[in-house]
């Protein structure tokens, strides 16, 4: 074999190669083609004359769209670059905002320290009051108790059938005692497994529990209030174990009928209707 003209023809091409890389391939910028990327940063005033209620400023750099987290595990909330927080009950939130901009997002967080209580607003809503009334369960009775589609369009992927039986007697207690809103799900023996629990969309095991929970007044999409409980589905979960997330707002509500929508406008939601037990 000509050693010389196997360097020659394969060395040639090599050094071409790295000539290439080193001189016509150059790392692409995709960020700075986008834009620059948002600092975010806020203040906290509280809000004079209105109890637990703080006002919260963008003071963001390169930002155009903001969204807000006040620590309530009601997820992120749109608004401007300005926005007011209450809260009902003392304790520290770690309130959050999220700034966009054209290369990027960032996130800042402060604390907010509430000192008391401030439950007065909750206790005289009416829809609060109609909630804490009485005892709710599924509507046994309704063609379609639970439907599951898209907030535009709440049917779109389940149009709603009859119940199993272990659904007919679930009920669901909200009260106010003691300076604590409970919730109190009693399954009577056996819980229906959703989609998300095996084996679906049969009776299951009883997944009674009793858990803390959040009344808002602030909704974001259609509905009166929201109803937010900690830990995920199905650990935790009102109607069926299979919600999107644990945010619930209150349709509708009259003494003898409620209409609940689980999720927020971004997710699959579930629409069910209960009635007084």
């Amino acid at each position: 074999m000509n050693y010389k003209l196997f360097v020659r023809q394969y060395c040639l091409p090599l050094v071409a190669f790295f000539f290439l890389m080193s001189s016509g391939c150059k790392e692409e910028d995709y960020a700075g083609k986008l834009g620059t990327s948002a600092k975010a940063s806020f203040n906290v005033t509280k809000v004079q004359g209105k109890v637990n209620t703080y006002l919260l400023e963008s003071t963001s750099q390169n930002a155009y769209r903001y969204q807000w987290d006040f620590g309530l595990n009601e997820g992120l909330k749109s608004g401007g670059s300005s926005i007011e927080a209450y809260f009902i009950t003392k304790g520290t939130y770690n309130v959050k905002l999220y700034a966009y901009g054209e290369g990027g997002y960032d996130i800042a967080t402060l604390p907010i320290v509430v000192e008391q209580d401030d439950f007065t607003p909750t206790l005289n809503n009416e829809a609060f009051k109609l909630l804490t009334a009485h005892a709710w369960k599924l509507d046994g009775n309704s063609s379609a108790p639970v439907i599951v589609g898209r907030e535009a369009n709440p049917a779109e992927y389940f149009g709603g059938g009859s119940l199993a039986n272990c659904q007919l007697d679930d009920d669901y207690t909200f009260s106010f005692a003691n300076n604590a809103f409970k919730v109190v799900y009693n399954a009577h023996g056996a819980t229906f497994n959703g989609g998300n629990v095996n084996p679906n969309y049969n009776c299951g095991s009883d997944r009674s529990y009793e858990s803390a929970f959040t009344f808002s007044t602030v909704v974001e999409g259609a509905g009166l209030a929201t109803i937010t409980i900690p830990n995920t589905p199905p650990t935790r979960f009102i109607g069926v174990t299979d919600v999107s997330s644990n945010n619930y707002r209150i349709i509708s509500i009259t003494a003898n009928e409620m209409v609940l929508r689980s999720g927020k406008v971004s997710e699959t939601v579930h629409t069910m209707r209960f009635v007084k037990k």
